[in-house]
């Protein structure tokens, strides 16, 4: 198993990802996440308090899905 492999096996599947762990658990970097919200490729993430930015858990899931082309969203 690669170690984007592991990232990726290690994603939650329910709850909420704070901001900071994306870019280790889907492989690119903090820009990268940041354009991809910006232009609408990955879901918006939700601002929980003044401090706390966090991704749905069953959205990234789901549009990982979508990525792969699964049938298992």
């Amino acid at each position: 198993m690669t170690a984007q492999q592991a990232a990726l096996s290690a994603i939650p599947t329910t709850g909420y990802i704070r901001r900071f762990r994306m870019p280790e658990l889907l492989g690119v970097s903090m820009p990268t996440i940041d354009r991809w919200v910006k232009n609408g490729t990955l879901p918006r993430p939700v601002k929980l308090t003044d401090n706390v930015t966090a991704f749905d858990a069953v959205e990234i899931n789901r549009w990982l899905a979508e990525r792969r082309g699964d049938s298992r969203k």
